[in-house]
């Protein structure tokens, strides 16, 4: 049943991931050789005044050549590679190769790429893989644009982009509470962030695993001065639109819940959470980005209920 919030949860693809646009591939076989499902976008044209994020699933093959073609952007990007399984969750269980400004990087961990204006990257090479890896693009423009570029014939140096394959160790978003929430169980990992503090001129990207149970994010109701995304997203190759559980949000006080895999687009300005996922039985991955370079304990300023 649709509700006034529900504009702003978004689980459809645009036409094609657009970052591995190029001369190989089609809109229904973008990485030929690698299993896929594009599985959201999110634009300024879905939620007014938003920023461009887009996912596709790699679920499983090797290609046998590069997708997508060298290209730049006039704003700053970040580039996911997310997969892993329990008990060895930061390994991709694959090989994925990036040319980025003349240098050729091999990732076979989960990695945030933090791409500023103006560097050359693409193509793309997904050499193997095993198992499922969420391809993840977010830019805080309200569309995608690039220009075609050439890769230089020697390597910039020092490099100007940068490789995160960690989390933010005693990562808070804020105090907490005076009086907590009942304890919830799930099984997870907190395997990527990056922040402006990590990064100089990055904007956050946080991102969670979960392998089952029942979570939430420890944040209360508030609302913030600038857009923010939440996304929760199932990783079964047999069904992969769907969350194997429930997720559920509160947005201007009004709860919303779903099975599909979403994003959930909060505009500068909304009330959200609590953000909850109840009873997960299988892979899910969790993100959240958004403009605000500094995330960490950034709730202590924010308006309350």
């Amino acid at each position: 049943m649709a509700t006034k919030q529900s504009k702003y949860i978004v689980n459809t693809p645009g036409d094609y991931p657009d970052e591995l646009k190029g001369k190989t591939g089609t809109s229904k076989n973008p990485v030929p050789g690698v299993k896929t499902t594009h599985l959201i976008t999110a634009t300024d044209k879905v939620i007014d005044k938003y920023f461009y994020t887009d996912t596709t699933w790699l679920w499983s093959g090797a290609a046998k050549e590069p997708v997508g073609q060298a290209h730049i952007h006039d704003y700053s990007q970040v580039i996911g590679l997310v997969g892993g399984k329990e008990g060895a969750d930061q390994d991709l269980d694959g090989e994925i190769t990036i040319w980025l400004d003349g240098h050729k990087e091999t990732f076979t961990k989960n990695h945030l790429v933090f791409i500023p204006a103006g560097v050359v990257h693409g193509p793309f090479m997904f050499s193997k893989i095993n198992t499922p890896v969420l391809f993840l693009v977010i830019a805080m423009n309200g569309q995608y644009s690039a220009k075609p570029a050439k890769q230089p014939e020697k390597p910039i140096s020092p490099k100007r982009y940068s490789l995160m394959d960690h989390n933010k160790p005693g990562f808070e978003v804020g105090p907490k509470p005076k009086n907590p929430p009942p304890e919830r169980k799930s099984r997870g990992f907190l395997p990527l962030h990056i922040e402006d503090d990590m990064v100089p001129g990055a904007f956050y990207v946080d991102v969670v695993k979960v392998y089952e149970g029942t979570g939430g994010a420890p944040a209360p109701e508030h609302v913030h001065e600038w857009p923010e995304l939440l996304a929760m997203v199932g990783a079964d190759p047999d069904n992969p639109r769907a969350i194997d559980g429930e997720m559920v949000i509160y947005l201007n006080g009004e709860k919303f819940s779903t099975n599909k895999s979403s994003y959930i687009c909060i505009p500068a300005g909304v009330k959200h959470c609590p953000w909850e996922y109840n009873n997960i039985k299988s892979h899910a991955v969790i993100f959240s980005t958004g403009p605000h370079g500094e995330y960490t304990r950034s709730h202590e300023n924010d308006e309350k209920a």
